[in-house]
């Protein structure tokens, strides 16, 4: 902590309380990281045992199902690492320099920015689910075998 074996590091009951941050949001942030990563390692295992023993890549129902289930886990756990961080350095922006009150910006117009990049990011997001839903709905291209395809003389 002090790139010293020999220094004492401060335990958090030695904190003033001011400058404590939530020790229960942090524990269960990291708590759910730890669990999902643990999770999707685990799941992973699962998936290449089950390869290496078939000897093909073939996965079962419950793994298709288990995959399915576990889509959106792998950005819950970045955002329970994001909470741990975010969380766990309060109320200090710079430690020991700066607190996060002190940061807060005192800029005009601010939420004019802020609604600008809201709009600009909904339609970005509409446009996307608009265009994978056209590509969906679209038929595959036909691949010609060469007898069909044409000759030039």
């Amino acid at each position: 902590a002090e790139r010293d074996f020999d220094a004492e590091v401060m335990g958090l009951n030695d904190v003033p309380m001011e400058d404590q941050p939530e020790p229960r949001v942090v524990h269960l942030a990291f708590q759910v990281m730890v669990g999902i990563g643990t999770t999707l390692i685990l799941v992973s295992l699962w998936f290449w045992a089950t390869a290496w023993r078939k000897g093909r890549v073939e996965p079962n129902t419950w793994q298709l199902r288990a995959l399915v289930a576990l889509a959106p886990a792998g950005f819950i756990a970045i955002e329970a690492g994001w909470i741990v961080t975010e969380v766990g350095r309060q109320p200090w922006i710079i430690q020991g320099v700066m607190r996060t009150e002190d940061a807060v910006t005192q800029v005009p117009n601010q939420f004019a920015a802020f609604g600008g990049f809201t709009i600009l990011y909904a339609l970005l997001a509409v446009t996307t689910v608009w265009l994978l839903r056209l590509l969906a709905k679209s038929r595959p291209p036909v691949e010609r075998t060469s007898e069909e395809a044409p000759h030039v003389a």
